[in-house]
């Protein structure tokens, strides 16, 4: 199954003065940017700020689970707990008796 993106809905930077109620409404509605172009090429970007605040989110989840599983992949052997603490006692002593 291919997964495809919707087309962005499109609409000229001039609608912001005469029809800018409207497209508030369609961006909240939607949930979906709204391209403004100018000249026919993409000018600005109107997005609700939740549906934005969301893919944000949403993004730093997902790069939050691809980090934790690139660390899980490369991590070298674990330690128990007392592992750690007997290792940490024994760096503590090396460098007390460095200092002594």
């Amino acid at each position: 199954m291919q997964l495809t993106q919707p087309i962005p809905i499109t609409r000229p930077v001039s609608d912001l003065r005469t029809h800018l109620p409207e497209i508030e409404e369609m961006a909240k509605s939607t949930g979906e940017p709204i391209v403004l172009t100018r000249n026919g090429r993409p000018s600005l970007l109107v997005f609700d700020c939740e549906a934005y605040n969301e893919q944000v989110m949403h993004e730093r989840h997902v790069r939050k689970l691809r980090e934790a599983e690139i660390e899980e992949r490369y991590r070298s052997d674990t330690y128990s707990l007392e592992q750690s603490k007997e290792r940490l006692r024994t760096l503590q002593n090396m460098a007390e008796a460095l200092n002594a």
